[in-house]
């Protein structure tokens, strides 16, 4: 399970993307959809919605029933269970809207309960993109829990004691604490830092939970991933690229889909607490 910040973390990082600006046909979420069920979903002008919604929960690695899923209707009779009052709606809720009064149209996030509005983040909204909305309480159908580990509002990080003898905790977010133990097990410098790395295309892969605050960008690499690439025997250009993140993913017994995300980050963390990599 993932937490609702995680889920949030990851959606957020979708935030502009156009289905125009895509080079490829259809839409990122629609063809990561197609792989498993069936080519339509991969073709151009097939809303995206819930795709998105079912490709941002799989990132996080967080089930919910009826998920994944391309039909808004069908998500909210498969989570009926989850649902709760529409005015409780809290962050990472999943928000389903109906338009018209007739069939539910529309799926999203909740990121923020604003009393008189909520704020979104949604797929297939604004003319095609991913984007942040705030929406009215008469447009929302339901309000549905995922069954979410901790708060909504952790801040994660696989936190530990100051002195990194404490256990991490396995949140699914690398953040300081969690980076420098694998500078530790891995005896490079602790600085809780991964620098010297390139953006992710946000296409073919990614790093969702990697906290942006320890990254650094503008190439050279990292002598902790150096040290990682070397001990996978691969290349050490010390950069944590698909490649590096497929064989850290195999390493690890995960699925190798090249997005470092919080299923990723939970098994090094316990591997971690074992104090080995």
């Amino acid at each position: 399970m993932a937490t609702a910040s995680e889920v949030l973390r990851i959606a957020a990082g979708e935030i502009g993307y156009s289905r125009w600006t895509d080079p490829q046909p259809g839409t990122k979420y629609g063809r990561w959809y197609a792989q498993s069920h069936g080519s339509y979903y991969g073709a151009s002008g097939v809303p995206f919605c819930a795709m998105f919604v079912s490709w941002v929960m799989s990132r996080a690695g967080q089930a919910f029933p009826g998920l994944p899923a391309a039909y808004v209707p069908y998500v909210l009779s498969a989570g009926r269970s989850r649902a709760v009052s529409t005015r409780s709606a809290k962050p990472g809720d999943i928000v389903i809207f109906n338009w018209d009064g007739g069939v539910v149209d529309h799926i999203g996030f909740v990121e923020a309960n604003h009393g008189s509005y909520i704020q979104t983040i949604e797929g297939n909204t604004n003319n095609g993109r991913v984007a942040r909305r705030t929406r009215a309480w008469n447009t929302i159908a339901a309000i549905l829990r995922p069954a979410y580990s901790g708060s909504a509002t952790s801040s994660g990080g696989g936190t530990a004691s100051s002195g990194g003898t404490g256990r991490l905790t396995v949140d699914g977010s690398c953040g300081p604490a969690t980076i420098r133990r694998w500078q530790q097990v891995m005896g490079t410098s602790v600085d809780g830092i991964i620098s010297g790395q390139y953006r992710p295309d946000g296409r073919t892969w990614g790093r969702p939970a990697l906290v942006d605050s320890c990254v650094r960008y503008g190439g050279g690499g990292s002598n902790l991933i150096r040290a990682v690439q070397r001990k996978l025997s691969l290349t050490a250009d010390g950069l944590l690229g698909p490649a590096t993140i497929r064989a850290l993913q195999k390493h690890l017994g995960v699925a190798q889909d090249s997005w470092f995300g919080p299923g990723t980050v939970r098994a090094l963390q316990s591997r971690l607490n074992t104090g080995r990599f």
